[in-house]
């Protein structure tokens, strides 16, 4: 089996150690062993594809790196370099889901569900939003594009998945639901309430992200799982 590859063992390994570290000891530890997660699944990445490396995914790790130490040392002092990080994180992301499914058709019905299915997810972010304002006020504008961009990631994810229910878009929906579960508890642990057990959550759900949207890099879009909405 694929999973018992000495790539992917070392990604699991790394991954299992990050949740023990941040379950276990202090937040700043982290700095230490949760780069390895990165650097495991770039190191998976580069022997399980099977077309040439894509520099934007190449790119996406990094930033995404970049933004996880800053988070590490503290959201509330970084706010404007995690945001502009970040969202060249979600601008990458919403080119590589584009160049999977540029050639595909939607449906107006497609676009109603869309609305429907996004509705709570924009009150959740409008709460959380206005929850942490006060700790975030200085550095507004550049928090707002980040989140303009992170909703618009989670609606194209969601939108790409409707329209072609293949097992690529289905990759990259999981790692946009998981984003969007981590920036939840991410923005409201370090810049309202901090509990250690969000803080394991969040790199969870960070191990999710690396690990589908690297199955999204792989997979061929052609393997469809249904028919168009």
């Amino acid at each position: 089996m694929k999973y018992t590859k000495p790539t992917y063992i070392a990604f699991f390994i790394t991954a299992f150690i990050s949740l023990l570290v941040a379950l276990l000891f202090e937040k700043s530890d982290l700095l230490f062993v949760y780069p390895l997660t990165f650097v495991s699944i770039f190191v998976v990445y580069m022997t399980e594809k099977k077309k040439p490396t894509s520099i934007l995914f190449v790119l996406a790790l990094i930033f995404g790196l970049s933004s996880g130490i800053y988070l590490i040392l503290g959201f509330g002092e970084y706010v404007k370099e995690v945001s502009i990080l970040v969202s060249i994180f979600y601008i990458i992301y919403l080119r590589l889901m584009y160049l999977k499914n540029e050639k595909m058709k939607t449906t107006t019905k497609m676009y109603i569900w869309l609305i429907v299915i996004f509705l709570p997810v924009l009150y959740i972010y409008d709460r959380v939003i206005c929850l942490i304002y006060p700790e975030i006020e200085e550095d507004f504008v550049y928090f707002a594009i980040m989140a303009f961009l992170m909703l618009g990631y989670i609606m194209a994810a969601l939108y790409y998945y409707l329209r072609n229910k293949n097992q690529s878009n289905l990759w990259m929906l999981i790692t946009a639901v998981n984003l969007g579960i981590m920036n939840i508890i991410i923005t409201i642990n370090e810049l309202y309430v901090y509990e250690t057990m969000f803080t394991v959550i969040a790199v969870f759900c960070s191990h999710f992200v690396l690990y589908f949207s690297f199955k999204f890099m792989i997979e061929d879009e052609k393997n469809t799982l249904t028919d168009i909405v």
